[in-house]
């Protein structure tokens, strides 16, 4: 990708600062600049780009999903148990929104992001085959007008914070760990599932404390 201060798009180091910051709301310039390895001049610099861009206000950040190299998806699933499944995907940091419709009380229409074998994955194994969901639809969306604007990562941090991911290697839907995922790549290749666990060797907000 190009420098975003040049050509409008942006970079790793940009995705990266965005990564930390959706997981860590309130981090400090300095602990950015410590977790980037870049100076606080810079790291300031960069934030005041990416807010004149509009792509990072208080609380949220406003992205294109093509910029970060990610897909964006509809999904429309049918169901008994509307409740049940909007509390799953609660907390999914692929989930852009998640939301039902006034006159179907049987449907839950869902927005995601993320790399196009991250998606395939979230839909075969967590909605598919969840049990309450009776039909699926998905959709991919081209074309897209408008940034989306995703939500800073406050409430996921208290229920699955840092620690615990790594302790636990749990996902916020509360399905089948990763560690017992056939869709779990542990060959030198990448686990394409949720970004809150330790196994995830994806592009999705990554930054060096991923590494590894």
């Amino acid at each position: 990708m190009g420098r975003s201060g040049r050509s409008g798009r942006l970079d790793e180091i940009d995705r990266r600062i965005m990564g930390i910051i959706y997981r860590d709301p309130d981090i400090t310039q300095v602990k950015l600049a410590e977790k980037v390895g870049l100076t606080q001049a810079a790291i300031s610099t960069r934030l005041s780009r990416l807010r004149e861009m509009g792509v990072i206000s208080r609380g949220c950040m406003i992205i294109n999903p093509s910029d970060l190299g990610l897909e964006l998806v509809s999904i429309d699933v049918h169901t008994e148990h509307r409740d049940a499944i909007m509390e799953k995907f609660r907390y999914c940091p692929c989930m852009v929104n998640i939301f039902c419709l006034a006159d179907e009380d049987d449907r839950v229409g869902m927005i995601m992001a993320g790399e196009g074998r991250q998606v395939e994955y979230c839909v075969t194994k967590h909605i598919r085959r969840d049990t309450n969901i009776t039909s699926t639809l998905v959709r991919r969306i081209t074309n897209l007008q408008k940034g989306i604007c995703m939500i800073a990562d406050g409430g996921s941090r208290a229920d699955h914070g840092e620690e615990g991911r790594k302790d636990r290697y749990d996902l916020p839907c509360n399905d089948v760990p990763c560690g017992r995922c056939e869709y779990y790549i542990d060959n030198g290749g990448a686990c394409y599932g949720c970004p809150f666990t330790a196994f995830y060797k994806g592009r999705f907000w990554k930054d060096r404390d991923d590494d590894g």
